[in-house]
């Protein structure tokens, strides 16, 4: 019955609600049996029929005592309540206390008759437990009036049912129909986003995106906005297994391509001489080895993503690495006419697989030389920022428009006008390899356009040791 939300959320108000009636009714109960406010009625009737008894009885107390005791069973004659009239050393001058005047005596062994006959209304229990609540007046010279009543006894039955019950059903009914109110309210604030969720949630199984509005509380809206994040990253990696795929298959398709032609012509005999079999060989020999090197740059992005790549640590001079670098690219750079130049570099020691960071540093050094034209320059520096070093590769070579910047570190992507040179080309995963290795040493790498035209790499990695 209560599976939904709503009815939770207005089930759960309804209980508060009655829990708190139930237990502040119960409470008001019993401090009301211990009031006189429920007494008052009884309380009040004591306090008139004294004050109107004292008035009647003051012009005869000059009377002699037959007289005053006629006069006294006049007035008291139809009076519910209990009088005596009683000296300042309690004698008895009337009474209508009948069985009860040990009461009188009691109140009087209890009391100094002078002090209380200026208070309020008292109570009093007698031998037997019974309460009486009881009132003494000062009478003329010397005597007192003293009232008393028995103080009613109300069941908690009697208190429910007369005073609270339908009071409690009204209040009751009233407080639950604001709380399906309330509730409906806060269970559509709170569960539409939810709903918007399952709805986002079943068209992302079917392949459509559908963000979530930022709406509800602070805990759903952070909840929509981590589904989004999700949403968009799955999306974005169902985009870029679906491009992989094309990707892979459009670099295996042309040398497969080549391999399967010669092939065919050499079994067909459509290549006979001895020199165009070494040419198809050797066609078949760089297809085959081209498709084995693309299979090696897959393999080790796929452990490189996966975290399953066996590194070697070590400790690794930046200055003598690059150092290193340049050395083994200078004489590819002097037969292009380019200049390679090796800065200050910090002496610093990086914690790392020296091979990976190697092949890093070789692959952006390699595409500077590449996308450099003849009689370009390209600069190696680097500088220490707080635990980091920042390694920076520029050149002046074409540059890499701004909107392909990121996109160049995914796999296959290659920038179209990286083909104006007519150098020879890759498969686009150089700069996704590099990125995954740097990232996998808690590094960063990115690039910016040259102001002097060109681009700027920076490679970012945690500092393990500094040499000043």
């Amino acid at each position: 019955m209560f599976n939904t939300l709503r009815s939770r959320i207005w089930l759960s108000y309804a209980l508060i609600v009655l829990m708190v009636l139930v237990v502040g009714s119960i409470g008001l109960i019993i401090a009301l049996r211990q009031s006189p406010l429920l007494y008052r009625q009884v309380i009040n009737q004591l306090d008139v029929t004294s004050e109107l008894l004292v008035r009647r009885f003051e012009p005869f107390m000059n009377l002699p005592t037959e007289q005053f005791q006629v006069a006294f069973s006049e007035e008291t004659a139809d009076s519910g309540i209990q009088v005596t009239v009683v000296d300042f050393n309690g004698n008895y001058l009337a009474s209508n206390f009948q069985e009860d005047i040990d009461i009188v005596t009691g109140i009087q062994a209890e009391n100094d008759l002078q002090q209380v006959s200026q208070s309020e209304v008292s109570l009093f229990k007698d031998a037997e437990g019974e309460e009486w609540f009881y009132k003494v007046r000062s009478l003329g010279s010397g005597y007192y009036l003293l009232t008393a009543i028995s103080k009613p006894q109300y069941s908690f039955s009697m208190i429910v049912k007369d005073e609270f019950l339908g009071p409690l059903m009204q209040a009751g009914l009233i407080v639950m129909l604001i709380a399906f109110f309330i509730s409906l309210f806060i269970s559509n604030w709170i569960a539409l986003p939810l709903k918007r969720m399952s709805e986002s949630a079943e068209a992302l199984s079917k392949g459509d995106l559908i963000d979530i509005p930022m709406q509800g509380p602070k805990e759903v809206r952070r909840l929509a906005q981590t589904f989004n994040s999700m949403s968009q990253k799955i999306t974005a990696g169902a985009r870029s297994q679906r491009e992989f795929i094309a990707s892979v298959s459009h670099e295996f398709k042309t040398p497969l391509t080549s391999i399967q032609g010669f092939a065919q012509a050499i079994l067909d005999g459509t290549v006979r001489s001895k020199q165009e079999i070494n040419k198809a060989a050797n066609v078949i020999l760089i297809e085959t080895n081209r498709l084995h090197r693309l299979m090696l740059d897959l393999l080790m992005l796929a452990r490189l993503e996966a975290g399953t790549d066996d590194m070697h640590t070590e400790e690794i001079s930046v200055r003598a690495m690059l150092q290193n670098m340049v050395d083994k690219f200078s004489i590819l750079a002097e037969q292009n006419d380019l200049q390679l130049k090796l800065n200050e570099i910090p002496d610093v020691f990086v914690r790392g697989d020296g091979d990976r960071i190697a092949q890093v540093f070789s692959n952006v050094i390699d595409n500077a030389l590449k996308f450099t034209p003849r009689h370009g320059k390209v600069e190696i520096g680097a500088c220490v920022v707080e635990n980091d070093i920042i390694i920076q590769i520029e050149d002046n070579g074409i540059g890499i428009p701004l909107d392909e910047q990121e996109r160049i570190f995914e796999r296959f992507y290659q920038v179209d006008s990286s083909r104006k040179y007519g150098k020879k080309k890759g498969f686009g995963l150089g700069l996704s390899i590099a990125r995954e290795i740097i990232q996998s040493h808690h590094g960063q790498i990115w690039v910016e356009n040259n102001p002097n035209k060109g681009s700027v790499f920076f490679i970012k990695l945690p500092i393990f040791m500094n040499k000043r």
